[in-house]
């Protein structure tokens, strides 16, 4: 079964390619967009990211990886 994923492109700004990269290494089908609705619910300027039904939201590609992972 395929994983997707949803990434917000302005949220995720710089780290942007990092994100994607990781995720499609993890398996996941990976979707840039404009906006996936999590700055509303969480701080905007995070990575914020929807992987399958888990919804990430951190302040560092750091905190991304271990979210990711966990």
């Amino acid at each position: 079964m395929v994983m997707e994923a949803r990434v917000c492109k302005f949220c995720a700004g710089e780290r942007l390619d990092d994100v994607v990269k990781l995720l499609e290494e993890k398996g996941y089908r990976v979707s840039v967009e404009e906006c996936i609705g999590l700055c509303a619910k969480y701080e905007c300027g995070n990575i914020n990211v929807i992987a399958g039904e888990k919804e990430i939201s951190v302040g560092s590609f750091e905190e991304f990886i271990k979210a990711l992972e966990g």
